[in-house]
């Protein structure tokens, strides 16, 4: 690339985003789909080529909460979001877990009522038809 090309705005594929960023393709193809890194597709398909901005990117980039900074000495920094600890988490996975647990008890609900309803509805229909015979 020449030095023109290195001050350019729009980047115009994976490969100039991904050496952009310092990564490989795959990773930040893979940070588009899980984390919304902000490319552009001009054809609007899934597939079609990409191009992105740098300023778009680097706003991205500052934009994303991190776990663990660190301080220009290389220390580990506190995360800027204290809420963000591993308990609020593991309650989330528990009540994650007992929302599934009671959605499989509706669902087994569900299915019998609906099961009762029909053998209801073909007992009505055949005292109906055998009343007009």
């Amino acid at each position: 690339m020449e030095a023109t090309d290195s001050k350019r705005e729009i980047l115009n594929s994976w490969k100039e985003v991904a050496h952009y960023l310092g990564r490989g393709i795959r990773t930040v193809q893979r940070w588009e789909h899980e984390l919304g890194l902000p490319v552009r597709r001009p054809h609007g398909k899934t597939r079609s080529p990409i191009i992105a901005l740098r300023e778009d990117l680097d706003d991205w980039l500052n934009d994303r909460p991190q776990a663990t900074n660190y301080n220009r000495n290389g220390l580990e920094a506190r995360s800027p979001y204290p809420e963000a600890g591993t308990t609020p988490l593991r309650e989330s996975i528990r009540m994650s877990r007992g929302l599934r647990s009671r959605s499989r008890e509706l669902r087994r609900e569900m299915s019998l009522a609906l099961h009762a309803l029909t053998s209801n509805l073909q007992e009505i229909q055949g005292t109906c038809g055998n009343g007009r015979t």
